[in-house]
C-alpha cells in the first residue's frame, strides 16, 4: 500500500450526452501530494502471484490514462465534540439529529490504506455495544457534553446463544477496577 498523504475528492456530473437519469458520481484528484500513477510494490506482488498461479499479471483499464483507482471510499462523517467541528460525536450520534446514528465506512475519518473493513466492524460494534436496553436510561452523555468513556451496555436478550463462537464476551469493566 502506498503511504502518500492524498486523496479524492468526489462530485456529481451531469451524464455525456445526456446517457440515462440524473447525474453521475466522478472523482478528480483532491488535497496532499499527487496520486501515484504507478505503485512499484503493487507490479511486483502482482508479477510474484501470476507467477505462482501461472497467470499474466495485468493491470485496470484506468491505469492506461492515468485514471486513479481507489475500492474503499470511506469518511465524509467526521467525529467531532460539536456540529462545528464534526457530523458525529463519539457515540456516533449525529450532531443536531437525536436518534440519528452513523455507524458505516463514512465514520472512518481518513484512509486506513488496507481493507476497512474490520476497522468499521470494530467501530459499528463499539457504537452499539453503548446503546441502552428497551426501557432503559442511556448512559451515555447528552449530546453535546463532553466524551466519557463507558462500560459496554449489557443486552438483556442477547441475539447470539451462549457457548456459540461468536458469543459476547465482555472483559473486565472499569467498575471493577480499585479507584
Amino acid at each position: 500500500m502506498q503511504s502518500l498523504d492524498n486523496s479524492l475528492t468526489t462530485g456529481l456530473r451531469r451524464r455525456r450526452l445526456g446517457r440515462g437519469p440524473g447525474k453521475r458520481l466522478t472523482a478528480r484528484p483532491g488535497t496532499g501530494e499527487p496520486n501515484p500513477i504507478w505503485i512499484p510494490q503493487g507490479h511486483a506482488l502482482a508479477r510474484r502471484i501470476a507467477e505462482q498461479v501461472d497467470g499474466e499479471p495485468a493491470g485496470a483499464w484506468n491505469d492506461l490514462v492515468d485514471v486513479p483507482t481507489t475500492g474503499h471510499f470511506i469518511g465524509g462523517c467526521r467525529m467531532g465534540a460539536s456540529a462545528e467541528e464534526g457530523v458525529i460525536d463519539a457515540y456516533h450520534r449525529v450532531h443536531g439529529h437525536p436518534g440519528l446514528h452513523v455507524i458505516d465506512g463514512a465514520a472512518v475519518c481518513a484512509n486506513l490504506g488496507v481493507n476497512p473493513s474490520l476497522s468499521i466492524t470494530a467501530l459499528a460494534e463499539r457504537a452499539v455495544s453503548l446503546w441502552p436496553n428497551r426501557g432503559e436510561a442511556d448512559p451515555r452523555p447528552a449530546l453535546g457534553a463532553p466524551y466519557r468513556r463507558l462500560d459496554p451496555v449489557v443486552p438483556r436478550r442477547p441475539v447470539v446463544p451462549a457457548g456459540a463462537p461468536a458469543v459476547l464476551r465482555l472483559g473486565p469493566t472499569r467498575a471493577a477496577e480499585p479507584v
